[in-house]
């Protein structure tokens, strides 16, 4: 699984970057002790003291900061600080093409494997952290069909016990599984990234 998710993200062509402020998020695989066999993923809730996207579900992450070597390294940072992430346990794997969050955020997603146990902490902005297996979200999204600037376009979303992952995350979830397994899970990624307003 490891060397064939390295090589797709590796053939990813690279989005020209935007002028945009830029933030990086962790989309981190649980892969240690019994999840080598079922790995899975990492997601947080965000707490309602945040001023933005409170309630909604997201991977870790947050925006660059002068001091980060580079976006993956704010991923890293931002997860460590939300969820108490040892990054010493990462085993870093690539990154997907950015998406454009709805206040105008350009989003950079890494993936990396999560090799040894985590005692999760989560900070103020963070309500609760919870992993999803990973055969759940290759297997059980859903589509829906919204308007966007006058365009039908179709979004994916999953429900995992009383959590839903929609929005932008559930976006760059479908990216993850199309990109490094072969999925086609239905998601108008073109349209969206061309409109910058999702």
């Amino acid at each position: 699984m490891i060397d064939s998710i390295k090589q797709k993200l590796e053939k990813l062509n690279p989005i020209k970057p935007t002028s945009l402020k830029k933030a990086g998020v962790f989309i981190g695989i649980l892969y240690h002790d019994e999840f080598i066999e079922n790995p899975e993923v990492i997601f947080t809730q965000r707490s309602a003291k945040v001023s933005t996207h409170s309630g909604e579900v997201s991977f870790p992450g947050g925006k660059w900061e002068e001091g980060d070597k580079d976006l993956y390294e704010t991923s890293l940072r931002e997860s460590n600080e939300e969820i108490n992430l040892n990054i010493n346990d990462v085993t870093y794997l690539g990154s997907l093409n950015y998406l454009i969050s709805k206040h105008k955020i350009e989003v950079n997603p890494y993936i990396g494997l999560v090799t040894k146990k985590q005692n999760f902490i989560d900070n103020d902005e963070i309500a609760h952290t919870f992993t999803v297996p990973l055969d759940f979200l290759i297997n059980n999204a859903r589509e829906h069909n919204i308007e966007r600037k006058n365009t039908n376009v179709i979004v994916p979303s999953w429900v995992y016990n009383d959590q839903t992952i929609w929005g932008l995350t559930a976006l760059i979830t479908a990216d993850f599984i199309n990109t490094c397994f072969d999925k086609v899970i239905k998601a108008d990624l073109d349209i969206i990234r061309e409109q910058y307003d999702y």
